[in-house]
This record gives structure tokens, C-alpha cells and sequence, in this order.
């Protein structure tokens, strides 16, 4: 080969590596992002079985649904004749890695009439499974108040009906 050619061969490459090397950065950002971590997935969004123990009550069995609008909609126990004791409702915002806050009002079932409300902090241990704990605070419609009593719930995923 010739010295001219080698020359015009070498100046091409460098000229070539250049312009690639100085695109290289745009061509990266039009790439996707990489996929969240796994616990970044994690929400409480959907329907849950759960159970609920508030102060010295028996646990009940009640119904959760998480809403991506960040609603919550509680459906209590169920009574005698299979509707439900009390429906609630409230807000749910996340946390970090499977961690989220709640607060659900609902009215009183038996006993005088009032409301409950109730402020939770919750975890998911896996996609299907949560617990969470807080405080219940009542007030009642004669303008008095009791609590704070605690609240655990514990729930398992359900398919939304």
C-alpha cells in the first residue's frame, strides 16, 4: 500500500471514530430507561381479604380495595343477613419499597351512632400480602370522642369483583 493511502485510510478512521464517539451520548438518551427494581413494583393497588383488629374487638373479616385513583373503599363484616356492617372509604398515598399510608372513615356499627377514623401505616411483604397498623379515633354524633384505640390489618390479594 501506498503512504498517500495509508495516510487518507488512517485520517477516514480517526474522522469516523470521531463522529461516532461525539453522537455516542445522543444515541444513549434516546435509549429506553432500565426496568424499576422489583420492590419499586410493589403497590397496594387492587382488591385484598383482610382482617381487622381494632382495640379489644374481635378480629373481623372485611374487604379492601386499593384504587389507582389512590381511594381506598372498605366493606365491613358481614351481618346476619350478608350485607355488610358499614362501607368506609379514605385515601391511600405510597412509600418506599412496598410501603404506603391509609386512612379510612366509616360509620359505627351498633352502639351509638358515629364514626370511626382510622390512620394506618402498611407494608407489603410480598405482591400478595400486607400488614399495617395505626390508630382508630371515634366521634360520636352527640359531639363526644374515644380513642385513640389501636387497628391491625392483615390481607391477602383477591381478585376484584
Amino acid at each position: 500500500m501506498q503512504p498517500r493511502i495509508r495516510l487518507v485510510g488512517t485520517v477516514l478512521a480517526g474522522a469516523l471514530l470521531t463522529a461516532s464517539l461525539a453522537t455516542a451520548p445522543t444515541a444513549l438518551a434516546a435509549s429506553p430507561a432500565p426496568a424499576p427494581a422489583p420492590a419499586a413494583l410493589l403497590s397496594p393497588a387492587g382488591c385484598w381479604n383482610a382482617r381487622a383488629t381494632e382495640g379489644d374487638m374481635p378480629p373481623a373479616d372485611v374487604k379492601l380495595e386499593f384504587r389507582t385513583d389512590r381511594s381506598v373503599e372498605l366493606i365491613g363484616p358481614p351481618d346476619e343477613n350478608g350485607n355488610p356492617y358499614f362501607v368506609g372509604h379514605g385515601t391511600w398515598t405510597p412509600g418506599w419499597s412496598g410501603s404506603f399510608r391509609f386512612t379510612i372513615e366509616h360509620p359505627l356499627p351498633g352502639g351509638p351512632p358515629g364514626e370511626a377514623r382510622s390512620a394506618l401505616n402498611g407494608k407489603l411483604s410480598s405482591s400478595k400480602a400486607f400488614s399495617a397498623n395505626g390508630r382508630t379515633h371515634y366521634f360520636y354524633d352527640d359531639g363526644t370522642t374515644g380513642g385513640p384505640s389501636s387497628i391491625t390489618i392483615t390481607g391477602t390479594r383477591a381478585a376484584c369483583s
